[in-house]
């Protein structure tokens, strides 16, 4: 079979879609239209402008079920949420203790892990 041909390529960077709807959501990273009118910073999307305007006014819509900690951002909220778990996928190479998360098995590794007693 032939390779799909994808007719409508970014003016910008040359990257090719196959729809012109694709190719429209692709140009606005070039573009940046969602400006904040604090600061003049530029977003692709109305949701990355929406998120970062928490960072000025300090709203925290999302909270953890588990202990009420509030996050600006749902990823944010999301990441937290493993800390509840009981799988801690991540474990320490010198004393095998586990975590939920990777930046957390990092602080422990830059704190010098465990020492000695």
């Amino acid at each position: 079979a032939p390779p799909a041909r994808r007719p409508f390529a970014c003016k910008h960077c040359g990257r090719e879609y196959a729809s012109l709807g694709a190719l429209k959501m692709h140009i606005r990273t070039h573009t940046l239209p969602c400006l904040c009118k604090i600061c003049g910073k530029a977003f692709s999307r109305p949701w990355l402008l929406q998120g970062h305007i928490r960072t000025h006014t300090g709203e925290k819509p999302y909270s953890c079920s588990h202990c009420s900690r509030a996050f600006a951002d749902r990823s944010n909220l999301r990441a937290h949420l493993q800390t509840h778990s009981d799988v801690k996928k991540y474990q320490c190479r010198a004393c095998t203790k586990t975590f939920s998360r990777m930046s957390l098995l990092a602080r422990h590794e830059e704190a010098g892990c465990c020492p000695a007693s």
